[in-house]
């Protein structure tokens, strides 16, 4: 247990971790205690760099969706992967671009990812320009969904889903959050934003079968009530059986 740093106590983890923050190459003095043992250690801060994306071998983790996320699920993701899971569990979505060019890498030619409609009406669709490098997988792919996975990782679970590329399993739910809007923020007051701001739509989405995402969700194919967010995907699927 860390009780001080640089000389001063600390009581809780989250206050250890604040205090341990700092300037890159600096140096910081930290006591640890376990039983009635202390000890000191110098630890060097440094820069560390949390990716959005992780594989275990089994389960593909998608926190959330950037510019980078084809590139690293593409170099983590072998295309010899007999089965794989994606679990998208409180992906609140990203960029949409990113979500839409890491459906590309499961999808075959053709296939419909999304389509997104002006406030006018008028329609773009985004489709698989080739089939993917990972396309071979499907149909040996499972997504793990909750209330929480929204937009982009909607998109590209509707993307997956409705071509028949991946069983869609809800973790204690029937349907994700239902996000399928383009916003933009519009500052209010002056100066701007001093008196709040107004989300303004732009386009909504369409999922490959026309369906209407925003407020309803997309449905998941199963529901796996005793699925907890601090559970592996392994021990989800394990209690489904």
């Amino acid at each position: 247990v860390v009780v001080a740093v640089g000389g001063r106590r600390v009581e809780s983890a989250a206050e250890a971790a604040r205090a341990l923050r700092g300037e890159a190459g600096t140096t910081v003095e930290v006591e640890l205690r376990r039983g009635d043992k202390a000890a000191t250690a110098a630890v060097k801060r440094a820069v560390v760099r949390l990716s959005p994306v992780r594989y275990d071998g089994a389960a593909l983790r998608i926190r959330a969706f950037a510019l980078d996320t084809p590139a690293r699920v593409a170099e983590l993701v072998p295309p010899t992967a007999k089965q794989l899971v994606v679990d998208l569990r409180a992906n609140g979505g990203g960029s949409l671009e990113g979500g839409v060019e890491t459906a590309r890498l499961f999808l075959r030619k053709g296939q419909t990812i999304v389509t997104v409609l002006d406030k006018s009406g008028t329609p773009f669709e985004y489709a698989a320009i080739d089939d993917g490098p990972l396309a071979a997988i499907a149909p040996r792919i499972t997504l793990l969904v909750d209330e929480k996975t929204a937009s982009a990782a909607e998109v590209f679970a509707a993307a997956l889903a409705q071509n028949r590329a991946a069983a869609l399993l809800g973790a204690q739910t029937d349907h994700t959050f239902g996000k399928g809007v383009i916003q933009q923020l519009a500052p209010l007051g002056t100066p701007p934003g001093a008196r709040g701001a107004l989300a303004v739509t732009l386009a909504k989405y369409a999922t490959p079968d026309g369906d209407d995402l925003n407020g309803r969700g997309l449905r998941t194919d199963r529901t796996l009530r005793a699925c907890r967010i601090q559970d592996s995907p392994k021990l989800c699927l394990a209690s489904d059986r």
